[in-house]
Parts: structure tokens; C-alpha cells; sequence
């Protein structure tokens, strides 16, 4: 197969790639008129590009439907691009694959043991999220004055039922009066301040572990974290919002083009809090 880093029409295959800003293939997809066709082009590219088929996972192979495309390009293929968008990567290709009135393409989907592991992550992680979600919204639908202890900083406004009212760290006060009125859950890192309200639901949601914490922060910044930098993260600071936080300054500090592992350790030491060296004593 000549030229297979060449974008130019085709009318065997055509290969896709999803390249990170670092310019690493972590996405492969093959469109191809037959299994043969697409095995060759495959490894074909991987060769040209000097990959090793070790370093990445087939996820996903078999036909798929043209649904009427008479031709494969970067603009048919909006959910694979809508896909490499979500991962961070640009999608880029080798052409146009022509497939005539055919109704049917081969089709090899590969990722990146780095991406691979990224992804297991982050599913692993909206599992573990979803089912606490569904638990703490069940025992908020009973539509009773609950008291959420979210030591674990969970987005708590799309589990309130209809009807109820979300307030955080309100005073004592102010929870007595909305409860003549109103279904009151209470959001609060400071439990003690409530201490005698009627609330008919108490839930406790404690910190994230810190593999909890770095396992998402992993999957939420793409790439391996040291569990070494939060030796010394109090408790209170291992939770969802705080990961936020985390990637949020990482991310500025990357577009500043600092590389990621320095952001990560200067994000971790204006997180924890520090003092500037000119205001340091003697």
C-alpha cells in the first residue's frame, strides 16, 4: 500500500488518527472494503509511523453500516470526531475512502494503552459515582428535612426532588424558619452547627480515599499523577470540588505552556496554600 501517510483518495482504506498536543497517536481507526484490506493498512501505518502494535489495544472490530455514504472522510465521521474532541485530540486523516454503492465497511478501532488506561478510569469512576448519586437521591425522594454531611463535595442540586429546597451552610435559624414551609435539605461540612434540627435523613458522605482522589484526578487530567504529591493532603481538602479546582489551575498553567508535571506540582502547592518568598520572614 504506497503512500499511506499521503492524504489523497483511496479505495481501499483509509486510516483515522486522534493525536494528543504532544503529536502521540493515542486513537487509531481503520475504514476498509474488507478485513484483509483493513489488517494491511493497519499495519502498514503502524510501521510507516513507527508504532508498536504493543503499546495499543484493539477495542473494537467488525462491519459497520455506510447508512448511504458513498465516500468515508473527516466529515462524515462526526461522532468519531465529536469522540477524539472529548479525549482532547485532533482527528486527522490519510484521505477519502470511495466505497461506491457498497452498504457495509471493515472497520479496526485502536487506543493507546495510555488512553486505554484513562478510560477504564473515568468509567470506573462514573460507576462508582452513579451508583452513590442513586443512593443519596433515594433516601431524598422519601421528601423528608434531610442533613448532608458532603465531606466528599458531590454535586448534590440534581438530586433534590421536586418541591424540596437545597441550602448550604445556612445558619440554624434560617433552617427552622424555610422548614415551616418547605422540604429543607441542609449541605454542610460542619455538622455540629445543626445539632437538635429535626431532620428525619441524616447522610454522610466522607472524603474521597487518596487513591480515590488520585485514580480521578488521573482520569481527569489524562495522564499518570505522582500519589506522592498528596502525602500530606488533609482530609478535608480529598473530595470532587477540589479536583475541579486541581484541573482548572493545571490547565492554566499548561496554556502558559508550562509542561504538565511541573503544573500539577505548582498546582498542588497554590491548592494546599503557600507563602510567596518576599513575604517570607527571616
Amino acid at each position: 500500500m504506497e503512500d499511506i501517510l499521503v492524504p489523497k483518495e483511496r479505495t481501499d482504506a483509509v486510516v483515522f488518527v486522534g493525536i494528543d498536543g504532544r503529536e502521540n497517536v493515542e486513537l487509531i481507526k481503520v475504514y476498509a472494503v474488507s478485513e484483509e484490506a483493513a489488517l494491511e493498512a493497519l499495519e502498514t501505518f503502524m510501521n510507516a509511523r513507527g508504532l508498536h502494535p504493543a503499546d495499543y489495544r484493539l477495542v473494537s472490530r467488525g462491519f459497520e453500516e455506510t447508512a448511504g455514504r458513498r465516500a468515508i472522510t473527516t466529515r462524515t465521521e462526526g461522532k468519531l470526531s465529536a469522540l477524539a474532541s472529548r479525549l482532547g485530540l485532533r482527528l486527522l486523516s490519510n484521505g477519502i475512502l470511495h466505497i461506491g454503492d457498497s452498504e457495509k465497511v471493515y472497520q479496526l478501532t485502536l487506543v493507546s494503552e495510555d488512553l486505554y488506561e484513562r478510560l477504564r478510569r473515568e468509567h470506573s469512576s462514573r460507576v462508582r459515582k452513579k451508583g452513590l448519586a442513586i443512593s443519596v437521591q433515594k433516601a431524598l425522594e422519601l421528601g423528608l428535612p434531610a442533613l448532608v454531611v458532603n465531606f466528599r463535595g458531590i454535586n448534590l442540586e440534581p438530586l433534590i426532588p421536586e418541591g424540596a429546597i437545597l441550602l448550604r451552610e445556612p445558619s440554624p435559624g434560617e433552617v427552622l424558619k424555610v422548614m415551616r414551609e418547605k422540604v429543607v435539605v441542609v449541605e454542610t461540612v460542619w455538622p455540629d452547627k445543626y445539632e437538635g434540627l429535626p431532620f428525619a435523613v441524616r447522610i454522610n458522605l466522607p472524603p474521597l480515599s487518596r487513591r480515590e482522589f488520585v485514580e480521578e484526578l488521573e482520569g481527569r487530567l489524562g495522564f499518570t499523577v505522582d500519589p506522592g504529591l498528596f502525602e500530606d493532603y488533609p482530609p478535608w481538602l480529598l473530595n470532587y470540588r477540589n479536583i475541579d479546582f486541581l484541573v482548572e489551575i493545571v490547565e492554566k498553567l499548561l496554556e502558559e505552556g508550562m509542561d504538565r508535571e511541573t503544573a500539577l506540582e505548582t498546582a498542588v502547592m497554590i491548592n494546599l496554600g503557600f507563602t510567596p518568598p518576599n513575604l517570607e520572614g527571616d
